[in-house]
């Protein structure tokens, strides 16, 4: 009987144990099924990988890669880490998912490669017809005979693209205010305190997505990596957008609150009443040209902040600049009823120029004038001719007081050879009429082939235009040779191998990066090669020198503009109650 009771107990301990067994495998197959549908496995299920590559079409990569390095399995991509995924993409609410709703109650289950595809053609189908409304948006409409001025008054507001270090977009963008500020983006809108320095990268915007940043009583400004204030302040209103590459800031400033910050900028305040008012003018003719072109539709911007456009903002306002721009308001240039282009410079060497310079074609109210009292203008196509007058000045030019009236320059053209072929090589590829490149032999060729020459001989002038101005530049190289046209193309490069500039008075300048002018000639040296030019800018319209000789004449604004803009009106846009 005892032997029988511990058979018993054995059995029981045995039953038990089974039972334990059982209710294991039972417990394991039954959580795996949660996960992993009864006809699904692994390898049925699509990875974080599938999702990156399906999504590729979009061209966001680093947005698609950021939502996707937060999912919890890199073997396995669940419909609950889709769904959101679809979401941070701002997708979900876009596209037509009507048919995907049952994922809540799949959402850790792994997505199936079908469901996928199906997913990803609404998205693209999405894309598509956007582009097809794009493009039918962007369709040009039927030319008139003659364009009209843009509706522009006192309220329109210019977008100013604000580059960073010579960028459109910055890594990252930090800003603040010298007074209470808001910041608005998306549903939320934040106060914050005047000098509370904020990173774009916490508002953690999704790419294409933007803030707007004002401060209604104060400026918004940009500041550095330390927090320090990094430029002057900016009325209006920042509008920070994230793209692909970065971070890119436009300012939305009234127009007569943009020309405080270009005219300052582009003309000394110290510069006489008449002079400044001018300038004024030019510059509102000058914007409100921009207005009708397509400068930075990527950006959503009109103009830039640099010299390509106007300079903007780089120095704070002063009181003479004010009353300059508000003496003007409203008024702008015109020809048979349209802004002009009213291009102006800083100095000219006497003589100012037409458009031939840039290779385009003539404007009859952009006539070379002779900047003096002396209304004989010189021919100085010639090259013996314009050596003669540049090595002369003439103390009744109204540009004389400029030290950059004459400058000497001299070039190192042993050094950065790979920096100046590096530039030749993207002029040839937007502007390629302008870099005509030879061989050894004489041969036109391509670009490709300057990477074995391995030094320049030579610079010289093949053609210079009646103004003095150089239209065409050689430069040597040791196995063949690059011809180089357009005024701005023959500074950059000379620039790249200038290593002193001289004034008028022989003081040593800061050159820059570019050349001053293309108004020089070519003096071969033991050393390398010397330039002696005159002028700075292209020498296009209204000298900004020029134009304070002629306001310590006595001249007016009006006779300043009818000086240099041949045939032209004076037109009032807004603000016509002017004393």
């Amino acid at each position: 009987m005892k032997k029988n009771r511990i058979l018993d107990k054995n059995q029981i301990v045995v039953a038990c144990l089974f039972f334990i067994c059982v209710l294991l495998i039972f417990t394991i197959f039954f959580i795996s099924n949660r996960t992993i549908p009864a006809a699904q496995d692994t390898q049925s299920c699509v990875t974080r990988e599938d999702v990156a590559e399906a999504y590729a079409f979009l061209g966001q990569d680093e947005a698609v890669e950021s939502v996707l390095s937060g999912s919890s399995s890199d073997k396995v991509f669940t419909y609950g880490e889709y769904r959101e995924f679809l979401k941070q993409l701002h997708l979900w609410e876009a596209g037509n998912f009507e048919g995907f709703l049952d994922w809540d109650d799949r959402k850790d289950e792994g997505v199936s490669p079908d469901v996928l595809s199906e997913s990803r053609d609404v998205v693209a189908e999405l894309f598509e017809t956007r582009a097809a409304e794009q493009e039918q948006r962007e369709e040009p409409p039927v030319a008139e005979t003659k364009p009209s001025v843009p509706q522009v008054d006192e309220n329109t507001k210019i977008r100013v693209l604000l580059l960073q270090n010579g960028m459109p977009v910055a890594n990252e963008i930090r800003f603040s205010a010298n007074e209470t500020y808001s910041i608005s983006w998306g549903k939320k809108t934040k106060e914050k305190k005047k000098n509370q320095v904020i990173c774009a990268g916490q508002l953690k915007l999704a790419v294409g997505e933007s803030a707007v940043v004002q401060s209604e009583k104060g400026e918004v400004y940009l500041a550095d990596e330390q927090g320090d204030r990094d430029t002057l302040g900016y009325t209006g209103s920042f509008r920070i957008t994230r793209y692909e590459d970065g971070y890119a800031v436009v300012n939305e400033v009234k127009i007569e609150d943009y020309l405080y910050g270009v005219v300052q900028s582009e003309m000394p305040a110290y510069f006489e009443e008449e002079a400044l008012k001018a300038q004024a003018v030019c510059a509102r003719t000058y914007i409100v040209t921009q207005l009708m072109q397509d400068n930075y539709p990527q950006y959503e911007a009109d103009v830039d902040d640099s010299v390509r456009f106007q300079v903007y903002n780089k120095a704070a306002p002063d009181t003479r600049v004010v009353k300059a721009v508000d003496a003007t308001r409203g008024q702008i240039l015109t020809k048979d009823g349209l802004p002009i282009n009213a291009y102006f410079f800083s100095t000219s060497h006497g003589v100012t120029s037409g458009r031939e310079i840039w290779g385009l074609s003539e404007l009859d109210y952009l006539q070379p004038v002779r900047g003096n009292k002396d209304t004989d203008m010189p021919d100085l196509s010639d090259e013996e001719t314009f050596r003669a007058y540049i090595r002369e000045s003439d103390a009744d030019d109204y540009d004389a007081p400029s030290s950059y009236y004459r400058w000497k320059a001299t070039l190192d053209i042993s050094d950065h050879l790979s920096d100046v072929k590096t530039l030749l090589r993207g002029i040839d590829e937007i502007q390629p009429e302008c870099v005509i490149i030879r061989d050894d032999r004489g041969q036109q060729t391509t670009a490709a082939v300057m990477d074995g020459w391995k030094e320049v001989q030579q610079l010289k002038v093949l053609e210079r235009s009646s103004t003095g101005a150089v239209l065409r530049l050689l430069i040597v190289f040791s196995d063949g040779e690059v011809e180089l046209s357009n005024e701005n193309y023959i500074r950059q490069v000379l620039g790249v191998w200038m290593d002193k500039l001289q004034d008028k008075d022989g003081s040593p300048v800061k050159s820059g990066d570019m050349l001053p002018s293309v108004y020089f000639y070519v003096q071969p040296i033991k050393e390398g090669i010397v330039l002696f030019g005159g002028g700075l800018g292209h020498g296009i319209g209204m000298s900004q020198y020029g134009a304070n000789g002629l306001a310590k004449q006595g001249a007016d604004m009006k006779a300043i503009l009818e000086f240099y803009y041949k045939d032209i009106c004076l037109e009032q846009l807004y603000c016509e109650d002017i004393t």
